[in-house]
């Protein structure tokens, strides 16, 4: 199925189910989870926030560490301290559900996400997760699905699929939006929010066009996640944290409804923009990363 076909698709509606009808969280929401992350119940000493989330923030792992990848073991030593300090880890549909007022959160409640979509969150992170019984999301660029780069390797469609039967999602990180193109000066900037050069028209973009082209990204991405998922949301993590109050918006009239920053805090439920604390970073052991979380302990 080619990309042509799969925008035609989403623009007409084509990947909605017959009958469907109302808002897809009708029926996520309706849905009752029960999970092996949520703890027993806990005395309240051990309770360190109510009626909010905190996102983790997640990219590579591998044996050898650098700026965004941490060893699968300090991954391991993540996740046990999670459950030692009674962190119950939900769903990002389950925060969308309380986003939307449709849903109670459990006590200090956590969502565990990755971005970028790196084959390593199959075959080193998906073992674990699945063996705390923690669901997680990651966010990928679409267009490095299946994609051929052996230096670092992207997921597949395949495992992308094995894992959602195991209750992980993934939403998008753009399409094709994640490397930074040169505007008229030749300065490498963020495309999701800035006019780029057209270099075959020795011209900058116009801001209309920069809407139009990314407006065909982001509706091409959901294209491919819908058809090939049967995604009934849709989230919208942006590439190296840049965006503005124009893209949200242009965004929302696409049918995103949450967005994901680079931005640290808590999570209230009374934003559409997400929060995350940066965790996947070789200087954060577990118990630094129990402290970047315990700041929004009740004081």
């Amino acid at each position: 199925m080619n990309a042509y076909f799969l925008l035609m698709l989403l623009l007409t509606g084509g990947w909605t189910q017959v009958g469907q009808q109302g808002s897809p969280l009708d029926s996520i929401c309706s849905t009752t989870h029960v999970s092996a992350s949520i703890s027993s119940p806990i005395d309240t000493k051990s309770i360190h926030y109510t009626n909010k989330a905190l996102f983790l923030t997640y990219h590579h792992l591998d044996d050898q560490e650098s700026f965004i990848t941490i060893t699968p073991n300090k991954f391991k030593q993540h996740l046990q301290a999670l459950k030692e300090k009674h962190y119950n880890v939900i769903s990002i549909e389950d925060y969308a559900c309380f986003h939307a007022h449709r849903k109670t959160l459990p006590p200090n409640a956590v969502v565990i996400t990755f971005d970028d979509g790196y084959r390593s969150f199959y075959e080193k992170a998906y073992p674990l997760l699945k063996q705390m019984g923690y669901p997680a999301t990651n966010f990928v660029i679409v267009s490095d699905v299946d994609s051929d780069n052996p230096s670092l390797p992207f997921l597949t469609w395949s495992q992308i699929l094995e894992m959602k039967r195991d209750g992980f999602s993934f939403y998008s990180h753009t399409y094709d939006l994640h490397q930074k193109k040169r505007d008229e000066a030749g300065n490498l900037v963020p495309p999701l929010t800035n006019r780029i050069f057209l270099p075959n028209e020795k011209r900058m973009e116009s801001e209309e066009e920069r809407k139009q082209r990314v407006r065909g990204d982001l509706l091409l991405g959901e294209a491919f996640l819908k058809t090939k998922l049967h995604n009934q949301l849709s989230f919208l993590c942006f590439p190296l944290g840049e965006y503005n109050q124009t893209v949200v918006e242009d965004a929302k009239q696409l049918g995103f409804s949450l967005f994901f920053t680079t931005k640290e805090g808590i999570n209230t439920g009374s934003s559409e923009e997400i929060t995350r604390l940066s965790v996947g970073m070789p200087y954060v052991s577990s118990d630094i990363l129990l402290k970047k979380m315990q700041q929004y302990d009740y004081k």
